[in-house]
């Protein structure tokens, strides 16, 4: 278990657990910070809505990963022990509500919480370049659907052994359902709230090595998210000399950026072999742009114009007239110069001023 420590007049003090005082103050912060869940395979989660509708009940918290994976999530605290013993059902009742039907139908049931939009739209201006095409996308959730491929989150303040051991148990011997079990402790450190959330997971029996990992590869890294902009400059040695001083445009700018603590650099490596930096804004996880090298080099930066309304509106018409072009919903500027970077790199520094 985690413990966090205070220094006070009195020396070194361990804080004790404040707690939440409802689960809905659990829920929206799971609502407003889906990335603070330490889910298996660190994926992004896109937000879809809260109470809704799956069979005969409600869902917390329903989400989707950018390949179209449903999300479901529930909340529960330890003073609900009932409702907490029964919170495994409750999940698994919810996955099989959805299992067997089409994207079209899940997109339907959605209609009142995507306010008129098309689902893959509101996942794209979310993930950015995380998320696929639309037929893409679409394929994805209609067969996680089809196959019962999802994932549930179960968020407690605490989790008792014999639950821990239950959702290692469903997880071992079910196939494409995915089980996260995460317990959030909240401590008050002056006048914050600070949380501290784990992936809680059963001991496993050790199992022996292999005999022998001769003439194995080593794993390397085919799509995902890692942070830092260390893993495009290493692709970037890979592309070919006409692009490179774009590219190194890319890399150079990108440390500037996280020089001076105006963006949370991350580098994507897609399913279609491109490689893209994402210079989140802090304190969310969405960009002002995305950069690419795509899987022959060419480089390409992509505007998010949600963002740069709500972040940097004060940059957009200097970010237009570098690039040539008007700013619209993920444009793409394949005109790159110094001119364009150093206009983007203006609007996070606006964008640092907005920070809540």
């Amino acid at each position: 278990m985690t413990s966090i420590w205070s220094e006070s007049d009195n020396g070194w003090e361990l804080l004790a657990p404040t707690g939440f005082p409802d689960e809905k103050t659990l829920q929206d912060l799971v609502e407003r910070a889906p990335g603070m869940l330490p889910l298996g395979g660190a994926p992004t989660v896109v937000v879809l809505g809260r109470e809704v509708r799956l069979g005969s009940g409600y869902v917390d918290v329903l989400a989707i990963e950018p390949s179209g994976r449903p999300v479901m999530i529930e909340v529960k605290l330890r003073n609900n022990a009932e409702s907490r013993r029964a919170v495994v059902s409750q999940v698994l009742a919810y996955a099989a509500a959805v299992h067997g039907t089409t994207a079209a139908e899940f997109e339907q049931n959605l209609s009142k919480h995507l306010n008129g939009r098309q689902l893959h739209d509101v996942v794209r201006d979310a993930a950015q370049a995380e998320a696929p095409e639309a037929a893409d996308f679409y394929a994805t959730l209609d067969s996680t659907l089809q196959d019962g491929d999802v994932r549930v989150v179960l968020v407690l303040d605490h989790a008792p052994q014999d639950l821990i051991k239950l959702v290692g148990y469903l997880e071992a011997v079910t196939h494409g359902l995915s089980i996260d079990l995460i317990t959030v402790t909240s401590y008050q450190v002056a006048d914050r709230m600070v949380v501290v959330p784990q992936r809680q997971e059963p001991d496993r029996p050790t199992r022996p090595e292999p005999a022998t990992l001769t003439n194995r590869a080593l794993p390397t890294q085919t799509t995902g998210k890692v942070r830092g902009f260390d893993a495009f400059a290493e692709r970037v040695e890979t592309a070919p000399a006409a692009y490179r001083p774009t590219l190194d445009l890319f890399v150079d700018w990108a440390k500037r950026l996280s020089n001076a603590d105006l963006a949370d650099v991350h580098t994507y490596f897609g399913k279609n072999d491109e490689t893209v930096l994402l210079p989140y804004v802090p304190p969310e996880e969405v960009g002002l742009v995305s950069l690419y090298m795509r899987a022959d080099g060419r480089p390409a930066l992509q505007s998010w114009r949600s963002v740069f309304e709500r972040r940097a509106p004060a940059s957009i018409a200097a970010v237009e007239a570098a690039a040539g072009t008007p700013m619209g919903k993920g444009t793409i500027a394949t005109t790159l110069t110094p001119t364009l970077l150093d206009a983007v790199f203006s609007a996070y520094v606006e964008a640092a001023s907005s920070r809540t």
